[in-house]
């Protein structure tokens, strides 16, 4: 007959038994294993288990058939390093990536932020308002994108104030009935009053030209004179 060692599995042959004893005592032929067997019953399968030190497949066992390494102590140790559920590893990654989008998110808000409220500083300021003034008082800018022209925004700045004096740089997109075009200004403040030194804008093929600033003279709170026409615009 077939009997299964309960310790590691192994398959084992045995004659069966001449005369009617009620028990059998089965030695393994493989693990060296000592089990009683009722006559008459069929061996069960047994769950294998694997040992983690030499890797040896046997029965459930306090120790391994063939390492003889304390395998109840190693079950113990396991259960107690084993990760929880709401701290394993695919669960930790799946937050990670969530706080990554989280933070990147913000910042770009702060960031986006940070930029309008800059350019909206810029355009409050008194260097901005004499740079409209100079712009909207521009025949060549007027010739180039028609009537009802109209600023865009800041598409970059800056105001830089040391003591009493400064200077100021805008890039700004003027629209019109007929066109559009891209005006740079360079404006330095002295004796109280912004003043624009130098003036450029981009005509039809992309061509970036000087604009005349020699009929420009400076006026009262960031306002621009020209003495050809004698209108001062506030």
């Amino acid at each position: 007959m077939v009997v299964i060692c309960p310790y590691c599995g192994a398959v084992n042959k045995v004659k069966q038994p001449k005369s009617s004893i009620p028990t059998l005592e089965v030695t393994c032929k493989k693990c060296g294993g000592i089990h009683t067997l009722e006559v008459g019953t069929t061996s069960q399968p047994v769950a294998m288990i694997k040992c983690p030190i030499c890797g040896y497949k046997q029965a459930p066992a306090e120790k391994c058939a063939k390492c003889d390494a304390n395998l109840v102590r190693m079950e113990r140790k396991t259960e107690e390093f084993k990760v929880p559920e709401e701290v394993k590893p695919g669960l930790i990654s799946k937050r990670y990536k969530t706080f990554i989008i989280v933070a990147v998110l913000m910042i770009i808000i702060i960031f986006s932020g940070s930029i309008a409220g800059v350019f909206f500083m810029l355009t409050r300021s008194d260097a901005y308002k004499s740079t409209k003034n100079f712009i909207k008082n521009s025949r060549e800018i007027k010739a180039v994108v028609g009537n009802n022209m109209r600023l865009g925004l800041v598409k970059s700045g800056f105001v830089r104030m040391s003591g009493g004096e400064g200077t100021a740089k805008f890039k700004i997109r003027v629209k019109g009935s007929k066109d559009s075009t891209e005006v740079m200004v360079f404006l330095r403040k002295t004796m109280g009053e912004w003043q624009v030194v130098a003036a450029s804008y981009k005509d039809r093929y992309g061509v970036r030209r000087r604009l005349p600033l020699k009929d420009q003279a400076p006026g009262t709170n960031g306002s621009i004179l020209f003495k050809k026409s004698k209108l001062m615009v506030s």
